[in-house]
């Protein structure tokens, strides 16, 4: 099997010929190490759009000043504005919101006008010229955008702001969220229609900002509903599920998501494999090799890859990935590691004798 072959496979709960090894690809530096690596069976995961959006009366302006962005939204009712911080150091992602749009509950009024002015169109051209591009050298799939509850707790609101309006507008706060869930309908009706195969919901679900009660009231009636469109149209559902999840093991297994994709084991998830096989029998495991060991010495990384390798087998309904962001003193080693045991050990069905 090539590399595609060997990814889809696992995806559609079959036998692949071994484990399948993936990694963002723009976590992985262009290169003759990287050219190495895919030569021993490291793919990439990439993402292409499948339409394009546009707000037809809302006007964006932007400007930088050293490493702050600021960016005005101007619309017919009013403004809103919010600032980004760049110049990060490599591993810390591209840039971090420092404020967001909705400071106040009377910014309601006009990001919902931003909100309404959003229009979706089905554009497959980028994702069909990644597809080519690729070839058989991994996968391309397509991020549907945020579930409304995660796009106005991460991207309007922030963390703070978003706990403080929950509670003291529920009213306006529960009208917020029906819309974003009507323009989240709308994209994935796209999606749907598109030639993607593989769809990822891109939340960033952990327990330390999405409890049990909000999740089952908010994110599991989402995933469901999508899921049920997507499955219509024979296409595979994943959520981006990277932090804590202990507390929401039993209602992640409630979810018909088909993939639990960036899942992260014990040291810097609070799950174990053998946990959320065990949870999520149903569900392709793509797990994010925890960051952190990428600091320890490549024997120690090792041992680690090759008892997870242990928890997963006999491998069915598993892909090792890499989903997170690695510093770059330590990335290079990391992966050869990680490689290397895959190589030796990672044929289907899986059969550790060390």
């Amino acid at each position: 099997m090539n590399i595609k072959e060997r990814a889809m496979t696992a995806y559609r709960r079959e036998e692949p010929d071994r484990i399948p090894w993936l990694i963002y690809y723009k976590l992985l530096p262009v290169g003759y190490l990287s050219r190495q690596l895919r030569n021993r069976g490291l793919g990439l995961r990439v993402a292409a759009p499948v339409f394009k959006e546009e707000m037809p009366h809302v006007e964006v302006e932007s400007k930088t000043i050293e490493d702050v962005v600021y960016i005005k939204y101007h619309t017919p009712i009013g403004s809103l504005s919010m600032k980004r911080r760049t110049g990060l150091p490599e591993g810390t992602g591209g840039s971090w919101v420092i404020e967001y749009l909705i400071k106040d509950v009377s910014d309601f009024r006009v990001a919902e006008f931003i909100i309404e002015d959003t229009v979706y169109t089905p554009d497959y051209k980028p994702f069909l010229d990644a597809e080519k591009n690729l070839g058989e050298d991994g996968i391309v799939f397509v991020w549907a955008g945020r579930s409304p509850f995660q796009k106005l707790q991460i991207e309007w609101m922030g963390q703070r702001r978003f706990a403080i309006e929950m509670y003291r507008h529920p009213e306006e706060f529960e009208g917020f969220l029906r819309l974003l869930e009507r323009k989240a309908n709308e994209r994935y009706e796209i999606v749907s229609e598109s030639p993607a195969e593989v769809i990822n919901g891109m939340d960033n679900i952990s327990s330390e900002i999405v409890s049990p009660k909000v999740f089952e009231k908010y994110l599991l009636p989402f995933y469901n509903r999508q899921a049920h469109l997507l499955h219509k149209k024979d296409k595979i559902y994943e959520n981006h599920m990277d932090g804590k999840l202990k507390s929401l093991k039993d209602l992640i297994s409630k979810t018909e998501l088909d993939a639990i994709e960036a899942f992260t084991p014990i040291p810097m998830g609070n799950l174990t494999l053998i946990e959320a096989r065990a949870l999520w029998r149903d569900k392709v495991i793509c797990l994010n090799f925890p960051e952190s060991l990428f600091l320890e010495e490549p024997e120690t990384i090792k041992s680690y890859a090759l008892n997870l390798l242990k928890d997963a087998a006999p491998g069915d309904k598993f892909i090792m990935s890499i989903t997170e962001n690695i510093h770059p003193d330590f990335i290079w080693n990391g992966l050869s590691a990680i490689t290397e045991i895959l190589q030796k050990y990672g044929k289907y069905p899986i059969r550790v004798t060390e």
